[in-house]
């Protein structure tokens, strides 16, 4: 859809946005858009529930919003195949070391790679929700409780979607067995399990 780059109603009060479609401005420049309607740096909830943003986008877009508390994404787009390439982008790095995004739902599965990568540009996150790949669950458990990943040091609640419950006693034992956690709890509720520690 087009949207014309002239100021619509402008709110100063807003702190939460969703996108639920993906739009094209005039000049191709969504946060010139959103920046006449809303002033961008006093949100703390974004949603985003068009698939249609790319993780650069996404990126860009979270450049200009630096209060970010929550997230919510119904896709991460796997056209970035690289992943070393995009942890060294210059946009990322920076939005990494100033986001304070602390609650991501992510509406899809996420591989390992993938989880590696939102470690890396959201590094205050405490909450985690995503839908997993039950063959690569017990590899991102792993990553996820390294004593030794001090990219997840403030993660405490992961709530991993749509998986069958084999996987709550799957995943207790994994974590008694490599030791993974001393003090935690671990819940199988309507085909989601949640893990906090």
């Amino acid at each position: 859809k087009q949207i014309t780059n002239i100021y619509l109603n402008y709110f100063p009060n807003v702190t939460h946005l969703t996108i639920k479609h993906y739009f094209q401005t005039s000049d191709d420049s969504i946060i010139t858009t959103l920046k006449s309607i809303i002033p961008l740096v006093q949100l703390t909830k974004l949603t985003i529930e068009s698939d249609d943003f790319s993780l650069e986008e996404i990126i860009e877009l979270l450049r200009f919003i630096p209060n970010l508390y929550a997230l919510r994404l119904n896709f991460l787009s796997n056209k970035e195949t690289n992943a070393k390439l995009i942890k060294q982008n210059e946009k990322f790095q920076y939005v990494s070391k100033i986001n304070k995004i602390k609650n991501l739902d992510l509406c899809q599965c996420c591989s390992l790679n993938q989880i590696q990568l939102i470690v890396n540009l959201f590094p205050q996150l405490e909450y985690l929700k995503t839908c997993m790949n039950r063959k690569e669950i017990g590899q991102i458990i792993k990553y996820l409780l390294s004593k030794t990943n001090n990219k997840t040091q403030h993660l405490f609640f992961l709530c991993i979607s749509q998986i069958p419950k084999i996987c709550l006693k799957e995943l207790n034992v994994l974590i008694k067995l490599e030791n993974l956690l001393n003090d935690y709890s671990i819940k199988f509720i309507n085909s989601d399990l949640y893990l906090w520690w």
